[in-house]
């Protein structure tokens, strides 16, 4: 079965793991070190560490996530939901059943 996906199906998880790092971790983190809720030096170390391993951590979940958002807007590219005359998954807009 050859499986290919679309234009940018692939970027998907990588915005959702830039988003969760850089406006979840990182803004926050430079925000308190520029108030001084925490001192800069420890924010910009955190900053830097969080740039650096957050993602390796979270990428797995921002796959499965990717993938809850692309079959929760197309649930006929799920197996089960697909017709048994179907022997590939249809990618394109123009070789979808409206």
């Amino acid at each position: 079965m050859t499986l290919e996906r679309g234009d940018g199906y692939y970027i998907g998880p990588l915005c959702i793991n830039y988003g969760i790092v850089s406006l979840g971790f990182i803004a926050p983190v430079l925000i308190g070190g520029v108030s001084s809720w925490i001192p800069l030096k420890l924010a910009l170390v955190l900053a830097i560490a969080g740039a650096l391993f957050l993602p390796i951590l979270l990428y797995q979940f921002c796959w499965s996530f990717w993938l809850m958002i692309y079959y929760l807007c197309l649930p006929d590219e799920l197996h089960a939901n697909r017709p048994e005359d179907s022997d590939d998954l249809m990618f394109e807009e123009e070789q979808r059943k409206v």
